[in-house]
């Protein structure tokens, strides 16, 4: 597929086919990935894919703590107040998105059972965490950002479909049991992946994007 194809392609996945992923195909996905960019070369990124039981146990586990409302940590933080131009695009994206799929929003009820469908990784059949040491700084987290994107464009060149949620890893604790990760790391996204179902109206959903020429600046050209 071609690279163009492959981003202006690439979407947010939220619904996926009860079939599994082949292994193969993710580790060639990863391997891609893996000549991201990076400060100096230092590669920060570190990965694990969880899948079968051991994903199902812990999408229990999540959804459970989600529910009961335990206190969560961001893996990152967002902002205390967006600029006005950003949280105006946050707030028609989030309006857009409710109505394309059919929920209501001013119905909270639906809206909370839909965001626990991230703790379930919307029922998609392979999870990857993406996370780096914790020591690391701003640097880092951009090295990773550079990963994410390659990872997701190599998933949609190979047909496959997936979704990046900083929400899960707000229960690094809980994670980092289930699947062994050091408590050095910290856990910033994790992606669900999986054949993407087609015929689901949130699948249909295209976010907006600004034109050009709203964000780029031509100087001497």
């Amino acid at each position: 597929m071609d690279l163009f194809q492959c981003i202006e392609g690439r979407k947010s996945c939220r619904a996926f086919l009860p079939k599994k992923v082949d292994k193969g195909v993710l580790e060639k996905v990863l391997k891609a990935a893996n000549r991201s960019p990076s400060y100096r070369n230092t590669q920060p990124w570190e990965v694990f894919v969880v899948a079968g039981e051991k994903k199902e146990a812990l999408a229990r586990k999540l959804s459970d703590a989600a529910a009961s409302k335990v206190a969560a940590t961001p893996g990152l933080p967002a902002p205390q107040a967006w600029p006005e131009a950003l949280a105006k695009r946050m707030k028609e994206h989030n309006l857009a998105r409710l109505k394309a799929i059919g929920t209501d929003p001013d119905d909270e009820k639906q809206i909370r059972e839909g965001y626990l469908r991230n703790y379930k990784f919307y029922d998609a059949p392979c999870v990857i965490f993406v996370g780096m040491d914790k020591s690391l700084t701003s640097w880092s987290v951009f090295d990773l950002g550079c990963f994410a994107q390659s990872l997701l464009l190599g998933l949609e060149a190979e047909g496959l479909g997936g979704v990046i949620q900083a929400s899960v890893t707000s229960y690094g604790d809980i994670i980092r049991h289930e699947i062994g990760a050091p408590e050095t790391m910290a856990l910033l996204i994790s992606i669900s992946v999986g054949h993407p179902d087609l015929e689901a109206p949130v699948n249909g959903y295209r976010a907006r994007r600004k034109d050009t020429g709203e964000f780029v600046r031509w100087v001497g050209l």
